[in-house]
């Protein structure tokens, strides 16, 4: 399995392959119907990851409150904290609180900060994971994991001996969608059968700990924006892959929050490319508004970084474009 790639070799691979290809115009979409049960849930737990850049250093007990009225539905709740966390190297912030109204264990982790300089530098390194035989996750997603894992585990397990008959429940945004893939897991092993709520999240390890994830209790709602650059990453062609099913908010325009039901196109499978994943292009505004405008609450985040290269926002988006192109023609390849 690749270890580290260089993005430029993988560039100059990626042009003298096969010839561009247009944009998929079909969707294979799965045969389910978006409720607006389901809508108003995906709207909510954008909230949720909203309050995180709000109350970082909240202590526990204290009402879940955001400013510039990111999360109303969460403050009209009566939302309360459980716990907060900071990862001491990557700077990862959230929190594990509790929505009475709804009777939910919220874990949530906040956006990232500097996304552009997150794809530019990206390195798809994979590590080996426990979860299931010949199991690998994104090595940078593992170790931000890691680094909260015993602080979030114990605030779950607090919550529920207070709140038996609440729910958990997953929530992220960019690079935290990513993570609490990687947590939701943990947690289900744990004994928690966690609803998985992601936004603009990352692929995040291979096929076998993507199916890993699908097939455990508890269900997974992986949400992505029009052509929103940061799902497709890192590429299929390279091994990662895609919980399923995927949620794709397909109409409007870059910074479109308002979405009726039949909006969302469901499409299905670890390595769909019908939905988000035959998009092109470097559309960092698509990342940043999923139902609202996100880091309403503060404009800073905690900032992945992997290592330094400099590439203008032109070369960025041909690299993107021709990494789409390549996972379109490889999933063909697979008859899909």
């Amino acid at each position: 399995m690749l270890s580290k790639l260089s993005l430029v070799s993988l560039l100059s691979a990626a042009v003298s392959a096969s010839p561009l290809l247009a944009p998929v115009a079909g969707l294979n979409e799965r045969a389910i119907t978006v409720t607006a049960a389901d809508l108003d849930n995906l709207k909510y737990y954008t909230q949720m990851v909203q309050a995180t850049a709000c109350n970082s250093d909240a202590a526990a007990g204290a009402a879940i409150v955001c400013s510039s009225d990111a999360c109303p539905a969460v403050e009209a709740n009566g939302g309360k904290i459980v716990g907060t966390f900071t990862g001491p190297a990557s700077g990862l912030e959230g929190f594990v609180g509790t929505d009475p109204v709804r009777k939910n264990i919220v874990l949530a982790v906040r956006s990232s900060h500097n996304v552009r300089n997150w794809i530019t530098n990206l390195l798809f390194g994979f590590e080996d994971c426990d979860f299931v035989d010949d199991c690998k996750v994104h090595s940078g997603f593992a170790s931000a994991w890691d680094e909260i894992k015993d602080s979030v585990i114990a605030s779950v397990k607090t919550a529920k001996a207070a709140n038996p008959d609440f729910s958990v429940i997953a929530t992220g945004h960019s690079l935290g969608g990513a993570i609490v893939t990687v947590g939701a897991a943990d947690l289900r092993r744990e004994g928690f059968p966690v609803d998985i709520y992601t936004y603009g999240s990352p692929r995040v390890g291979n096929e076998e700990f993507v199916n890993f994830v699908t097939d455990q209790p508890g269900a997974e709602f992986r949400v992505t924006h029009v052509d929103d650059p940061v799902p497709r990453l890192p590429p299929i062609f390279l091994g990662y892959r895609h919980t399923s099913p995927e949620y794709w908010l397909s109409t409007g325009s870059t910074t479109t929050i308002d979405y009726a039901v039949q909006d969302i196109k469901v499409c299905e499978g670890d390595k769909s490319t019908s939905c988000n994943g035959g998009t092109f292009g470097l559309n960092i505004d698509a990342h940043k508004y999923y139902f609202s405008k996100t880091g309403a609450c503060n404009t800073d985040g905690f900032e992945f970084r992997e290592r330094e290269e400099e590439i203008s926002d032109e070369e960025l988006a041909a690299r993107l474009k021709t990494w789409a192109q390549m996972d379109v023609e490889f999933t063909k390849g697979l008859g899909l």
